[in-house]
């Protein structure tokens, strides 16, 4: 058997001080060579938020090149199972809340700093995965076959009002709500650090970036961009002279990530197997060839769920349907498992997101894919074949009025 390899990347970063601001609060680390990548903004007025982004990106990165992160790493990419995928991602999250502890010492050690904190989106590649960190609004996207999907959940008020099913009406009073944040590294005992695992396909890109690129560059554009530009570096620097030239009231940061090739991974064939099983059994995608299959599933994105987790209708800007890939989940007093489709009608739009109280929840470790409706629609639109099976798909799903599977 070969030894697994981690995956071939590039990767360059940009930052800028912005038009407004005095001093960059952003921190950032690229290092290819370990496959470690981290961007943190850091909050709590002059002077304490560059500490506490520089802390959180030196404290996280010191524990992911320690045994721990090393360790997990080589056990998931040599043997795949469900113990070493709770290692990796245990190890990856308890560097982050080093950093975050480190953050609040310092903090009550110096009274000027009292309060100070950053946000946190870092990556370690493991494998041919990426174990992806995140605490407050800076952003992770992955872009494939042109397509940008941002995969981690703003912690913002506005983001969590969202997923709770509540009304929010558009307008100004958005900005407010999107402006608070709810969840960060130095936020003391409720800080909370979410990590996932994306398995990687050669050609992928990935964008770090914090809110002062997000704010202005949408995320279709971030497609376009990544997409385009000849090397991880320009698209990088394209990024935040957007951010710029659209009015650039924040510190910039842009950190992007090219897979060149994903190497030899012993466990990416048996999990792919097992993958395309769940696939084909799922009444959304049942209908097609298994290659039209693939062409549906690049808008869709991995996360994982711990048991007891409620599985959100509304997620990464949208509103979202999942697949589940393995594992169980329990919606409206009935057990489910793997090829399951959640919340059908999220893809079209109908009626509002679930409360709280009618979510799914999940009985044990849950692997899935995200489609968002948002993505499902374009999709659509650009690719009759695929439109007419699913939409038929669909229809008998939501007439049925259970999740299917």
């Amino acid at each position: 058997m070969l030894a697994p390899v981690r995956a071939s990347i590039v990767a360059a970063g940009a930052t800028h001080v912005g038009n407004v601001r005095d001093h960059n609060e952003d921190a950032h680390v690229v290092d290819a060579d370990d496959g470690i990548f981290i961007v943190c903004d850091g909050m709590g007025g002059h002077a304490a938020g560059e500490v506490a982004s520089a802390l959180g990106v030196r404290v996280a990165r010191e524990h992911w090149l320690g045994p721990a992160v090393q360790k997990a790493a080589t056990a998931w990419a040599s043997s795949g199972t469900l113990e070493a995928r709770r290692a990796i991602l245990t190890a990856v999250k308890n560097g982050v809340m080093a950093a975050h502890r480190t953050i609040c010492a310092q903090a009550d050690e110096d009274h000027g700093k009292h309060g100070m904190g950053t946000t946190f989106t870092g990556v370690v590649v493991a494998g041919g995965d990426a174990v992806v960190a995140h605490a407050g609004d800076s952003r992770a996207y992955l872009v494939r076959g042109g397509i940008a999907v941002q995969l981690t959940e703003d912690h913002t008020l506005l983001a969590r009002l969202i997923a709770s099913g509540m009304p929010v009406l558009e307008g100004a009073s958005n900005t407010r709500w999107k402006g608070v944040i709810t969840n960060a590294l130095g936020f003391g005992d409720d800080t909370k650090v979410i990590t996932f695992l994306v398995p990687l396909s050669d050609g992928d890109k990935l964008l770090l970036c914090s809110d002062g690129v997000s704010e202005y560059v949408g995320e279709a554009e971030v497609g376009q961009v990544l997409a385009t530009q000849p090397s991880p570096a320009r698209a990088a620097q394209k990024l935040v002279d957007l951010a710029l030239e659209r009015g650039g009231e924040d510190n910039a940061t842009a950190l992007v990530i090219k897979v060149v090739e994903v190497g030899h991974t012993p466990v990416a064939a048996e999990q792919r197997r097992r993958d395309d099983d769940a696939l084909a059994r799922c009444p959304l995608l049942e209908p097609l060839s298994p290659q039209q299959r693939l062409r549906a599933v690049r808008i869709a994105v991995n996360r994982d769920f711990a048991s007891g987790d409620l599985i959100a209708e509304a997620s990464m800007g949208s509103r979202v349907a999942w697949i589940v890939l393995a594992g169980e989940i329990v919606a409206g007093g009935v057990t489910a498992g793997p090829g399951t489709l959640l919340y059908p009608e999220a893809l079209l739009g109908q009626g509002a997101p679930r409360r709280a109280d009618a979510l799914a929840v999940a009985v044990d470790d849950l692997r899935t894919l995200a489609i968002r409706g948002d993505d499902f629609l374009e999709l659509a639109g650009e690719d009759p074949d695929l439109a007419e099976p699913m939409y038929a798909a669909l229809a008998r799903m939501i007439g049925a009025g259970k999740p299917a599977g």
